[in-house]
């Protein structure tokens, strides 16, 4: 039976996409209470992001005449958003439609879902760290009525700040690696124990030890930001001075990774160098070919200020606040029903 028919039967269903609705509305509340405008940006677009770890749909539609045109459907807003940026305008926000292809059904995946981002000119990552703090923290004393969050069994102090750990720390603490003797990959491999972490890739290398030795480790009671990724993670993020690390942090909450934020970096220059390393190292992974944006690499020369972004997974954040373990129990259609269920 699906979701939609189950809920008709069970009062207790229907609740949860009452309180789902409730959290949109508290957090369009929040971010306008500081001032944020929010945005709405296309779901399709002819560039989609050059992430080298992602896969994004493509889809092809005609005009009235017949036209052909190709693009993809968003694996996030943020070109757009950093567009907007550059055009002005100084706060912004969207819970944006996303999908992404070679994605797993059910658990913490769903090939469709909702980012909540949101951008701060003449900001930085430390400022998105308080903002996620503090959003969080209200959501949850609005829906469950305290600062503590309940998540399968684990008693969670959502108080602020939130413990800081840095991704060198982190290597450390829980696996013995020295990231700034890891520049490489043959100096990467020589701290490597396991066998099954070693790759061509440096990238494969870190995943594997940071999914494997540092994730399953971080703290369950406090939420955990984790910060100051490599270079190599650097994606659209800021160096942090002239060292081997970026300006970018992610979140956990009971073990699950909820956000991904940068202090963004806006020198066009340097932004084309890596669209092109990325570009490069999709094409050597056997990814779909996604042309640069050139318009976005436009706007940074226009001027995008100094800036902080996030990108966090709604869903992600509505089984936090409902106490909900598999996406699959949060969405009325998820895509394990509308696809997997209906050969």
């Amino acid at each position: 039976m699906d979701n939609w028919e189950k809920i008709k039967k069970n009062p207790g269903l229907k609740e949860i996409q009452v309180k789902r609705s409730k959290i949109c509305e508290l957090i369009r509340d929040f971010f306008k209470n500081d001032g944020f405008l929010e945005m709405q940006t296309p779901a399709i677009v002819k560039c989609a992001g050059q992430e080298p770890y992602l896969t994004p749909l493509e889809v092809c539609f005609k005009d009235n005449r017949g036209k052909e045109f190709k693009g993809f459907l968003v694996t996030s807003p943020e070109y757009s958003l950093k567009k907007i940026l550059s055009a002005g305008f100084k706060k912004v926000f969207e819970l944006a439609k996303v999908f992404r292809s070679d994605e797993k059904f059910g658990g913490l995946h769903n090939p469709e879902f909702t980012m909540l981002e949101w951008y701060r000119a003449h900001s930085d990552y430390r400022q998105i760290m308080k903002d996620v703090e503090n959003l969080v923290l209200f959501l949850n004393k609005k829906i469950n009525h305290s600062k503590y969050l309940n998540f399968q069994g684990q008693k969670i102090n959502l108080t602020p700040p939130w413990p800081k750990i840095s991704v060198k720390e982190a290597f450390l603490k829980y696996a013995k690696i020295n990231l700034d003797k890891a520049h490489t990959i043959k100096s990467f491999s020589k701290q490597i124990t396991k066998k099954e972490y070693l790759s061509s890739d440096w990238n494969n290398i870190f995943y594997s030890v940071f999914l494997n030795e540092i994730e399953p480790n971080l703290p369950k009671d406090r939420p955990q930001i984790i910060y100051d990724y490599p270079l190599p993670q650097a994606s659209l993020s800021k160096r942090k001075g002239k060292s081997f690390y970026a300006e970018r942090f992610e979140v956990y909450i009971g073990g699950m990774e909820l956000a991904n934020a940068f202090s963004e970096l806006n020198d066009p220059g340097k932004q084309m160098l890596r669209f092109v390393e990325e570009q490069k190292l999709r094409k050597k992974m056997g990814k779909n070919f996604v042309p640069i944006d050139e318009k976005f690499i436009y706007a940074l020369r226009l001027g995008m200020p100094p800036s902080g972004g996030i990108a966090l997974g709604l869903e992600r954040l509505q089984m936090l606040l409902l106490n909900l373990k598999d996406v699959d129990d949060l969405l009325i259609f998820p895509s394990s029903q509308l696809f997997q269920n209906h050969d």
